[in-house]
């Protein structure tokens, strides 16, 4: 941790920075979607950020270089929108939501959270219909597209440019999908306080 002291004057308004290192992807998932601290940390220190960039990279991979193997266990499953005048399929590999709290999703949805998982970009293939797309800037600067139908306005899936090789797919629209658990959650800083004990809330 230490505070932006460059001459550069390029830092975007950020001020302080965080650095971790993981010993793996699944080591740095879980902090991020799993582990109680980051959590903690990220509901406390939530009402003191203005704003924040994340960046993930892997030591001596540049230029986005393309994973150098498939994983034979992927599945695919079936997509589909509200009205039916798009479908696709996607590949997943593991069939668990991802929660997602932030602002952008509960205004783009109008519901608490999204459910998500993130795909490499060529995991998805539309079958049926046409796509729309609707972009606005997202906290890092660059473009995010919005593909959805332009009939009923189901999302399918998000593309962020500041992460060109993934996209985020909406789970709830996959066959199946209600019937997925929860891999994670991340954003709990913006989760609405009555979320996590929803039962509770309606009994008293």
């Amino acid at each position: 941790m230490g505070k932006n002291t460059s001459w550069e004057n390029s830092g975007k308004g950020m001020t302080h920075a965080f650095m971790l290192e993981f010993k793996d992807e699944a080591d740095r998932d879980f902090y991020l979607l799993k582990d109680p601290v980051h959590h903690h940390f990220s509901q406390k220190a939530g009402p003191l950020i203005e704003d924040s960039v994340v960046v993930d990279l892997k030591d001596g991979v540049l230029f986005n270089e393309a994973e150098a193997a498939k994983d034979d266990k992927v599945n695919v499953m079936e997509g589909s929108c509200h009205c039916g005048n798009l479908k696709w399929d996607v590949r997943l590999n593991d069939f668990k939501h991802i929660i997602c709290h932030c602002r952008t999703c509960q205004l783009l949805g109008g519901g608490p959270f999204s459910c998500n998982a993130v795909v490499a970009k060529e995991a998805l293939s539309v079958k049926e219909g046409k796509l729309n797309v609707y972009n606005y800037t997202g906290a890092s600067g660059k473009p995010v597209l919005c593909y959805h139908c332009g009939n009923c306005t189901s999302h399918v899936y998000h593309h962020q440019m500041s992460d060109p090789d993934k996209i985020i797919v909406r789970t709830l629209l996959l066959k199946g999908g209600q019937k997925m658990g929860v891999g994670g959650e991340i954003f709990a800083e913006g989760a609405l306080g009555w979320v996590k004990d929803l039962k509770a809330v309606l009994s008293e």
